[in-house]
């Protein structure tokens, strides 16, 4: 696995750092440590300092690791060397937690997450390190994204200790011209009729990625809920009601202008979740 650690002198780094040291990764997993210097002659210095220092901790923890010291505007040089070297998993700590902010101001996290290829991990601190039980939630819509990011679980080592929770939310799509120009017909035979079908397909969705995961041998748990808010609203609730230090999410892989007019889901739940996030893309062949 070829993982791309973007670093900065911050403390969200150094957690980023310390969550990278501390997780077993598959075997063979090689980690490059970049770290930008935006002007590059007064502070290449401070910038090789910092990914020496990152490199050795990393190798201490028995990773292959080497590292990379380059100039220019972080965003958009972290993205360049991702083109060029192909990771399957950029990971960065994250600054902020508010989706206005990293929207308007340009966080760092949120481009990346934004517009890179490959899958996008955001770290943020646990909140309870003394809790030896690591819990992970994927949420999954039964779509081939969703599917890949329960691969991307279950392909990876973890600790003895790690639950996994899979969540689907039920979620009823009314007609359109319903949508627009009639009152929710909630009793009506039609809204059940799509109520149960929206269920089933959460079930199916649920029992699939059971699957995916059971061979890996985790400690997996189910969970289908019934839409009372949006889907996004749902999954971040789950997450901070179960203490969840990971979330998995899978992300339909539009990038750039399109991803902006169309939203995303998987990006609103990075920006704003309690724990970390990992955003699963399969990188177009």
């Amino acid at each position: 696995m070829k993982i791309l650690l973007a670093i900065d002198e911050s403390p969200a780094s150094q957690i980023a750092v310390e969550d990278v040291g501390g997780r077993p990764w598959p075997e063979n997993t090689a980690v490059e440590v970049l770290t930008v210097a935006e002007t590059l002659e007064s502070a290449y210095d401070a910038a090789r300092e910092l990914v020496d220092e990152t490199v050795m901790v990393l190798r201490d923890s028995g990773l292959h690791v080497h590292g990379n010291v380059a100039g220019g505007d972080p965003k958009s040089v972290i993205l360049e060397r991702a083109e060029d070297t192909k990771p399957e998993l950029i990971v960065v700590g994250s600054h902020r937690a508010s989706v206005l902010l990293d929207l308007f101001l340009g966080n760092v996290a949120a481009h990346i997450l934004r517009q890179a290829a490959c899958s996008v991990a955001i770290i943020r601190p646990r909140a309870d390190e003394d809790i030896v039980t690591r819990r992970v939630l994927l949420a999954t819509d039964g779509s081939a994204h969703a599917e890949a990011a329960a691969h991307a679980i279950a392909n990876r080592p973890w600790p003895a200790r790690t639950e996994v929770r899979v969540l689907s939310v039920v979620e009823v799509v009314l007609p359109t011209m319903h949508a627009l120009f009639e009152p929710p017909f909630v009793n009506s035979e039609e809204v059940q009729k799509l109520r149960a079908e929206a269920l089933a397909r959460a079930q199916k969705a649920v029992g699939e990625a059971v699957a995916i995961l059971a061979p890996a041998g985790l400690a997996v748990s189910e969970s289908v809920s019934v839409l009372l808010d949006g889907t996004k609203n749902v999954i971040l609730q789950e997450a901070r009601d179960w203490g969840a230090d990971w979330l998995f999410v899978g992300s339909h892989g539009r990038r750039g202008a399109e991803r902006f007019l169309m939203g995303s889901v998987s990006e609103s739940i990075a920006s704003q979740a309690p724990c970390s996030v990992e955003v699963v893309r399969v990188r177009a062949s």
